[in-house]
């Protein structure tokens, strides 16, 4: 056991007293250790100033011990030093133990600092490695696109996949593993042409055989993947040469293509090795820890519950990334602040909270300093609560879900004044509490606190439940009233609002879900944007007019970067496209 461990479990065994008697047998049961391991422990802990030991000499006489440091500052040193080891276990023990410790936030904070960023490290022949380390909060669960939820997930692996096309910053479909494609004039049949002298990262050259693997295995899985409105469309897929696939849809759809450019529909190796676990759950979690492979500028070459490294693959088809490495450290504890960052893949995110990236800043605070540089990618994300209508409940009253709107309308806006239809129902006793139930995802429970601390006042009595992203996305939350998200509004706005109306007509009324449903069927059919998103604003309309769904806040994401960073550019989702970031040499400096 380590000094700093054996100082915080006297610390942790005797409390917080200054001073203890005791023998040096209770001292050496404490330590589980020998007598004479004891004394040296006394020795080296006096030595460095942490105790003082004022021993009283012969058999069972008590001596006296005083505790002179501050458990956290030891708890921090130790922190510090697991970090260099990279033993982040042992460091995330002490930063949660000591959460609420200033001085353990501000050595992390340190420690973050001079970690992250660009450095230049050695390689085994002594050649020069560029390498970029990133801190993130979240814990990457999976990097198998079947399995991603989080949107750390997704930063991952729009690093190291690509799909048959890509959308860039602007909104532009483009060609990626199809260099081109062609499409029938009913719209039920796509072709698509792939381009020769791509290779996945295992050296396997990409043929036509991964790509219905790989939408063979999206259609089999028993999972409620993102945008499954649309790829259940897709009737078959074969190989009709060894460059060239054929989807047969079973109903033209015209977000199809859209839908090509997502995280669901990137390419994975046809050899993408299977597992014979018994449940359905383990298999899950085996195929989703497994070491990504794929065909995108960067490849896993390590990953663990706490760190993950991309390398630049060197036979990237769309050009070699000009930093050789990327180290993604996940940190779930890195401030004392409780509130996530973004969380879920579909509906988005909590507010941000700066993190004391070097270089990169996510969403950065009014205080990050004159050095930093502001730069929007175009994406914002909306926090919003809809009312499950299908359920038996107060909610089924249009007079309810009014005065609800009216509520939220005066806490989002901190309005000092309240209205006539609230003055009334907070003057009249003889009204019942309106009881609700909230789902949502433990990312957003401090939301929904929030929201039901808020409505209390006005009559309403919440209960809050929250669920992991499977349970979300499938029936659970169809047993409760209001269901909180958000939803992100990037180049695939499109795309993510037809998706999100889909899932929310799943718990309105018959009338409610037969009037969205309608609407949503002449999107499919629709080839023209303008008169697609004419519909989605029309729905967005209805749900809003009827009292059915509520919008929460409205926030852009930015990122702020010093000026040692060269060629900051974003992908159509807002990330940071790591394959342009690069760094000049420090003999410029």
């Amino acid at each position: 056991m380590k000094l700093h461990q054996q100082y915080l479990l006297l610390h942790g065994q005797l409390g917080d007293t200054t001073e203890h008697t005791l023998t040096l047998a209770d001292l050496a049961e404490l330590l589980d250790c020998t007598h004479r391991n004891t004394l040296t422990v006394v020795k080296k802990m006096a030595a460095l100033g942490w105790i003082h030991w004022h021993a009283q000499r012969g058999r069972g006489r008590r001596s006296v011990l005083s505790l002179l440091a501050p458990a956290d500052q030891i708890a921090a040193e130790y922190m510090m030093q697991a970090m260099d080891r990279r033993e982040l276990q042992e460091a995330a023990d002490q930063v949660r133990a000591f959460s609420s410790s200033l001085s353990m936030q501000h050595y992390l904070n340190q420690w973050l600092l001079g970690y992250s960023g660009h450095h230049t490290e050695s390689g085994t022949n002594n050649e020069s490695i560029d390498t970029l380390r990133l801190p993130i909060r979240q814990q990457l669960h999976a990097l198998d696109p079947l399995y991603i939820n989080l949107l750390a997930e997704s930063f991952v692996t729009s690093h190291v996949y690509d799909g048959l096309v890509q959308r860039d910053e602007h909104g532009q479909i483009l060609p990626a593993l199809a260099h081109t494609w062609d499409v029938s004039d009913n719209r039920l049949t796509w072709i698509f042409h792939l381009r020769k002298g791509v290779y996945f990262h295992s050296g396997k050259p990409l043929s036509a055989s991964d790509v219905v693997f790989t939408f063979e295995r999206l259609q089999a899985t028993e999972l409620r993947t993102l945008y499954r409105e649309v790829s259940k469309r897709i009737l078959s897929v074969d190989a009709v040469a060894p460059l060239t696939v054929r989807f047969q849809l079973n109903k033209p759809h015209e977000l199809f293509l859209s839908f090509l450019t997502t995280s669901r529909a990137v390419i994975v190796p046809s050899g993408l090795s299977a597992n014979t676990a018994a449940s359905h759950s383990e298999r899950k979690r085996i195929q989703s820890r497994q070491i990504p492979i794929g065909t995108g500028p960067f490849k896993v070459t390590f990953w663990d519950n706490h760190m993950c490294r991309l390398e630049a693959y060197p036979m990237y088809f769309q050009g070699r990334a000009l930093i050789d490495r990327v180290d993604i450290l996940q940190i779930p504890w890195i401030t004392a602040d409780k509130r996530e960052e973004y969380q879920d893949l579909h509906y988005g995110t909590n507010e941000a909270v700066e993190s004391p990236f070097f270089h990169l800043m996510l969403n950065p605070s009014s205080t990050s300093g004159t050095g930093w540089t502001q730069a929007s990618s175009g994406v914002t994300v909306t926090k919003l609560l809809t009312c499950n209508t299908q359920k038996p409940g107060p909610l089924n009253d249009p007079g309810v879900r009014a005065y609800l709107q009216q509520c939220i309308d005066v806490i989002s806006a901190s309005l000092v004044g309240t209205t006539d239809m609230m003055n009334s129902f907070a003057r009249s006793t003889d009204k019942q509490e309106i009881v609700l139930n909230i789902a949502t995802i433990p990312q957003y429970r401090l939301d929904a606190e929030q929201l039901a601390l808020a409505l209390y006042p006005y009559g309403f009595s919440c209960t809050i439940h929250t669920g992991g992203m499977e349970q979300f996305k499938g029936d659970w939350r169809l047993e409760s009233d209001l269901i909180l998200f958000s939803l992100i509004q990037d180049r695939d706005e499109e795309l993510r609002r037809y998706d999100m109306y889909a899932t929310m007509s799943e718990h309105l009324d018959p009338f409610s879900k037969a009037k969205v449903r309608q609407m949503m069927q002449s999107i499919a059919v629709s080839p023209h944007i303008a008169d697609r998103k004419q519909v989605l604003d029309e729905v967005e309309r209805f749900l809003i007019t009827e009292h059915l769904m509520f919008s929460l806040s409205h926030k852009p994401v930015e990122t702020a970067y010093l000026p040692t960073v060269r060629g900051l550019s974003f992908n159509s989702q807002g990330w940071v496209n790591l394959r342009h970031i690069w760094f000049p040499s420090k003999e410029l400096e």
